[in-house]
């Protein structure tokens, strides 16, 4: 047996916090990488054209004046040059983490190349004739958009070939055709750089991002319990209890990154198993989350002092990764019930009081026996190939992204919504429209600056999976923009014509806007607006008015986008709400159904672990569903802050069912079990299931979900429970019935929030 694995201790908090707020470090490394990628390739594309004289012209023999429009001439070249080389590496960064292999990430860039070449030839060939060049805009991109059927190689294909179709249509204006003999080796140059950079110094590798995701866990799990202690000390601060919930959602996602991590090949050392690990880190995170919810309601049910200061004990120690002073601490909290269970409770509250404080104590126990549990080597037995049930995109959760396109292919309740198309479709066409519009806007405010307009259209679609999330990033454009273009003059005052200092203040404005990306858009168009604003300083074409010129143009593309989404073909976030929520409530199915088949031995523990996954990906899917609606006003808020506690509270009942029906299968005590209840628990499973299967139909398809009813469960459940032996002590048995019934009651508010009719048992005619 090997030796239990040492916590990572950071050295500092504000390490932990760090490590916390960005799990894996994958926004730290995705943002230096970005910058030593950009960096290098300003080097190679600048010692390139000082070595070939790529695009440049003599000055000798030329008059002083001349000679300096020439030199000026030249300078912009090879700002143009080396902004070529920066553009390759700073999309292949983004780019290559959307494959699922290492070989893949390094082929897609060097063949990047390939479709930006082939724009640039269109982009020069059309670039003295107007409306032909900017129609082969607007169809490169709405084809590009169409090309995301094809998955990362066709979305990154048509990007690349946007990108050169762009580039070459400007600088058509200076260049002949003939200048894409040396473009062309520029642009090789900088996938070369980015292929470089992402071997020597950001490699993919399986086990290192595992053992960082692994650190974030363990930052989070403390960061849950340090506001769990918030929580219980003043249980009527809103704000330390809204972390906690949001902390807990925080500690899922680390949990599932994990779980994607252990599914790649090479992500444990030899010897170790990744089925161990997964079923480590699930008990772990359910421990964790079990005792902050606890803690949390311990906090308002009026616990005596003695109680309360052995619940603090245990979660500082459980902070400080102390089990044995944890274990102490929960024994005595477990010892205290023991002393007062010999006389019945006064009420009903002091009844659940004693509940809670026997729940939390257990995790605790739950908790230190997992902290001193050594990791056994892989048997001979062991599946080899974990399968993970979690899917990653360029590293993180899939947000809204699966929901969304389930929601595209539906139809939706109003007749503006009734038209089913494919993702890609839907955008290829909202693309076009939107795009078209920015053109002739644009053009209308200025036809030399007109593609500010262009490219805000077509970021918003980056990204952003439905109307909520397109509206919300275009509104962050025109704010980034704002604040961008104030901080850009600033800046290019201050930095003047000085190229080096200007290469470190584009670096720095980037890499800030890409760490915190994931906070806000807003931060990442800062700093794309600060590079603009030391590019055309270098360009010799900087003024004040020219970066209002650029807050217009941006307000116009971001303007027609927002409109494009919201009348030409919309994906309206509450549909998008309502797959997610329909997803959420057949993951909640499968896993109630399942712990309450575990309780009497008709489920497996892999199929139950798995259902839980599930589970968790569907509720983070509906987390971010809903995200694009919260603070808006009246009562479409009420109804989605339901939905969103509901939701929470039904994954914590299904989970603690799971738990308890896991210790029901392992108690070999006599009478600990259900067996001799199965016929009822059996008729009482099927109506809860029942029950959560009418939530899932009624949010099928265009379906009017005020026709449905949800039926109360519960009743059966407590009859089954007040039957037993056991009916005036805490058993597992009791809690799994227990559970069984709270989760009847949060799948009955899901049910109102997503307007069904609930119903008792016994108001429903036979």
């Amino acid at each position: 047996m090997a030796p239990p694995p040492k916590p990572y201790r950071p050295r500092s908090d504000l390490t932990d916090w760090f490590l916390a707020q960005d799990p894996g470090l994958n926004r730290l490394r995705m943002a230096l990488q970005v910058v030593v990628s950009i960096a290098a390739a300003l080097l190679a594309e600048r010692i390139f054209v000082q070595t070939t004289g790529a695009l440049q012209h003599s000055t000798a023999g030329l008059p002083p004046a001349v000679a300096a429009q020439v030199d000026a001439g030249n300078h912009a070249m090879l700002v143009v040059s080396m902004m070529v080389g920066a553009m390759i590496c700073m999309i292949a960064s983004f780019g290559a983490p959307m494959f699922a292999t290492v070989r893949q990430s390094y082929l897609v860039i060097l063949a990047m190349p390939v479709p930006m070449i082939a724009g640039l030839a269109i982009g020069l060939a059309v670039a003295h004739h107007r409306t032909l060049a900017l129609t082969l805009l607007a169809v490169i991109l709405a084809g590009g958009a169409y090309l995301r059927r094809f998955g990362p190689w066709g979305f990154l294909g048509a990007q690349m070939l946007f990108m050169g179709d762009f580039m070459g249509f400007f600088l058509g204006a200076e260049l002949p055709f003939s200048a894409l003999k040396w473009l062309a080796p520029e642009v090789f140059l900088g996938a070369i750089v980015a292929c470089l950079a992402q071997l020597v110094l950001f490699h993919p590798s399986q086990r290192r991002t595992l053992r960082r995701v692994r650190r974030s866990f363990g930052s989070r799990a403390r960061a849950l319990v340090d506001v769990a202690l918030e929580v219980l000390d003043d249980p009527d601060d809103q704000r330390a209890a809204a972390r906690l919930r949001q902390r807990t959602v925080h500690l899922n996602e680390t949990a599932l990154m994990i779980d994607a991590a252990l599914a790649a090949p090479g992500a444990l050392r030899d010897g170790g198993s990744a089925a161990y690990v997964h079923q480590f880190v699930f008990d772990a995170e359910q421990t964790l989350a079990n005792m902050a919810r606890f803690a949390g309601t311990l906090g308002r049910s009026g616990l005596s002092r003695g109680s309360r200061g052995l619940v603090r004990t245990s979660l500082m120690a459980v902070g400080d990764h102390d089990p044995q002073t944890a274990r102490h601490a929960a024994t005595r909290l477990i010892e205290e019930l023991r002393d007062v269970a010999v006389r019945p409770p006064a009420d009903e509250n002091e009844r659940n009081r004693r509940v809670i404080v026997h729940r939390f104590a257990t995790s605790v126990l739950d908790w230190a026996d997992l902290a001193e549990t050594p990791l056994p080597p892989r048997q001979d037995g062991d599946t080899p190939e974990f399968r993970s049930s979690v899917q990653l995109m360029g590293g993180w959760l899939p947000g809204s992204a699966m929901a969304s396109a389930d929601a595209s292919t539906e139809l939706g309740p109003r007749p503006i919504d009734r038209v089913r198309l494919a993702p890609n479709v839907r955008i290829a066409i909202q693309m076009a429209v939107a795009v078209t519009a920015a053109i002739v806007l644009g053009s209308m405010l200025s036809e030399r600056r007109f593609y500010w307009a262009v490219i805000a259209a077509f970021v918003t679609f980056m990204g952003a999976n439905n109307a909520g999330e397109q509206i919300r990033k275009g509104i962050y454009r025109v704010l980034g923009t704002l604040v961008g273009v104030f901080v850009g003059a600033v800046l290019a005052h201050l930095v003047g014509h000085r190229a080096d200092l200007a290469v470190l203040t584009v670096l720095i404005a980037i890499g800030l806007g890409i760490y915190l990306m994931r906070i806000s858009y807003a931060f990442m168009v800062i700093g794309i607006t600060v590079m603009v604003s030391q590019l055309y300083v270098q360009l010799g074409e900087f003024s004040d008015s020219l970066l209002r010129l650029r807050l217009e143009e941006t307000a116009i593309g971001a303007a027609v986008t927002i409109l494009t989404v919201v009348l030409i073909l919309p994906i309206r976030s509450r549909q998008v709400v309502r797959v997610a929520a329909r997803a959420h409530a057949e993951a909640v199915r499968t896993l109630a159904d399942g712990a309450l088949r575990n309780a009497t031995g008709h489920c497996s523990n892999a199929e139950l672990l798995a259902a839980a996954r599930v589970l968790d990906a569907a509720h983070q899917t509906l987390v971010a569903s809903l995200n694009p609606l919260r603070g808006i006003p009246g009562l479409a808020s009420t109804i989605h802050r339901q939905l969103r506690s509901s939701a929470a509270a039904s994954v914590h009942r299904a989970r603690t069912m799971l738990h308890e029906s896991r210790r029901i299968a392992a108690s070999s005590a006599p009478g600990s079990g259900l067996d001799a209840d199965a016929g009822r628990l059996d008729d009482a499973r099927r109506r809860l299931s029942d029950s959560i299967g009418a939530i899932a139909e009624a949010l099928t398809q265009d379906n009017d979900s005020s026709r449905y009813t949800y039926v109360r469960s519960a009743s059966l459940f407590d009859e089954i429970a007040t039957s037993r032996a056991d009916a005036d002590r805490i058993t597992p048995a009791q809690l799994l019935l227990r559970d069984a019934r709270l989760l009847d009651e949060s799948m009955a508010t899901f049910a109102e929030a997503v307007r069904l009719h609930v119903r008792a048992l016994d108001t429903v005619t036979a």
